[in-house]
Parts: structure tokens; C-alpha cells; sequence
């Protein structure tokens, strides 16, 4: 019976080999790329005392950067064992796996559309661990600047904060995608800003009205922050 199955698994053996090492090289090259171009910037890290800390220690908090603009907040948080929330489908592996060698932890699974509730309980669980965690509130499809309520759930059962994050660059690529992508251009000045800590607020187990416009003018004042 082995024996005849053997040549049935076969194929699915090989596409799934040859996706492992699409997902291993293309990973590879999206590390050495960001690198490359974000060793060129000349980044201006702003905000960095909104940061919440006990004893001179940094708190973990849930941060927030909008798709669109994640990029260089990505590459001045490294380091620090940060949880992003990663995709399940490919394109998310590859995403997890750099971000694992920028000095991310191993990123949750998940997103709103797949894994959704999973991603979310290991994202609580890292927190209440003393890790801090990274949303996207608007990815990974959209719509731009609409915030899921996946990160105010996770500060709620935390007992933590949303922190915002944003960038501007005087010179940027924008991708013709649903969030605008900004990549910033070699050797442009890029600010990095970090917004003053938001606590949201519910109402029993519902967001209190008014709570996601609250939040997005939050998210607004420290993309202003970073354009100023």
C-alpha cells in the first residue's frame, strides 16, 4: 500500500519543495534589500519618551503603524524581539522570515481574513508574557486606514496601551496598491514618529462609541508629527 501511494505523494512532495525554496530565497533577497536600502537613510526617530516604561525599562505595549507606511518604523524597531502578526498564505512566510532575521520574534499566524482568533490569543499571551506586539491595523487587504478591532481587543485583554507609529520620506516610491506602499528612496531623509500612548475604551465587551475615530486622529497627529 506504501508502496503505491509513494508515487500519488510524489508531486506534492516536489511543488511543495520547490515552494519552500521559492519562500527561503525570496526571503533571503527581501533581507539583504531592505538592508541595503535602509542602511542609506538618514532617519530621524522622533517621539522615542512616549514610549511607556517601568523602572527605565520599556513596557510592553501594542504598536501601530498603518500598511502603508510600516516599512521604516519596521526597520528602527529591530532588534528588540518585537511580535508582528504574519499572514498564513505565502507571501506572509516570506514576510515572517524577514522579519525573524531583523531581530523580530517568531511572528503570530493569522490575519483578519484566515487564523484570525489564533494569531490574536498568541499575540494577548506575548504581551501579558512582557513582549510587545505589532499591528497593522488596516492589513493585510484594507480598506487603507480602517482599523480592525484586533489591536484594541488585544490592549484591552493585556492591561496595555496602543502605541502609534508613522514615517514620512521627502522622497518616496508609492506602490500601486490598496495601501498606497510607501518605500523610501536611497539616502532620503526619513522621519520615524512615535504618538503618544492611546488607552481604548469599551463599553462591557463592545468598543465604546467613538473609540476607532479617536483612535485614528491619534494615528493622524503622529503622521503630522512626522511630516512637521
Amino acid at each position: 500500500m506504501s508502496a503505491s501511494a509513494a508515487p500519488a505523494d510524489a508531486p506534492r512532495d516536489a511543488k511543495a519543495a520547490k515552494r519552500e525554496r521559492k519562500v527561503r530565497w525570496t526571503s533571503r533577497a527581501g533581507y539583504v534589500a531592505v538592508q541595503l536600502l535602509a542602511r542609506t537613510w538618514r532617519i530621524d526617530l522622533r517621539g522615542e519618551s512616549n514610549w511607556p516604561t517601568v523602572n527605565g525599562v520599556r513596557r510592553p505595549v501594542v504598536v501601530a503603524v498603518w500598511h502603508g507606511l510600516m516599512l521604516a518604523p519596521i526597520w528602527t524597531q529591530r532588534n528588540r524581539g518585537i511580535m508582528a502578526l504574519a499572514s498564513e498564505h505565502g507571501d506572509g512566510e516570506i514576510i515572517a522570515r524577514i522579519l525573524e532575521r531583523l531581530g523580530y520574534a517568531p511572528p503570530a499566524r493569522g490575519s483578519s481574513s484566515r487564523g484570525g482568533v489564533r494569531g490574536l490569543m498568541t499575540m494577548v499571551a506575548a504581551l501579558r508574557a512582557g513582549r510587545s506586539v505589532a499591528f497593522t491595523p488596516d492589513g493585510p487587504r484594507g480598506p487603507a486606514r480602517v482599523p480592525q478591532a484586533g489591536l484594541f481587543v488585544a490592549a484591552q485583554r493585556a492591561g496595555t496601551v496602543i502605541v502609534p507609529m508613522s514615517m514620512h520620506a521627502e522622497r518616496a516610491w508609492r506602490l500601486r496598491s490598496w495601501d498606497r506602499y510607501a518605500i523610501p528612496k536611497p539616502f532620503a531623509r526619513v522621519c520615524v514618529t512615535i504618538g503618544e500612548p492611546f488607552t481604548p475604551r469599551f463599553d462591557g465587551d463592545l468598543l465604546a462609541a467613538g473609540e476607532v475615530e479617536r483612535f485614528v486622529a491619534a494615528m493622524d497627529a503622529t503622521e503630522a508629527m512626522a511630516r512637521a
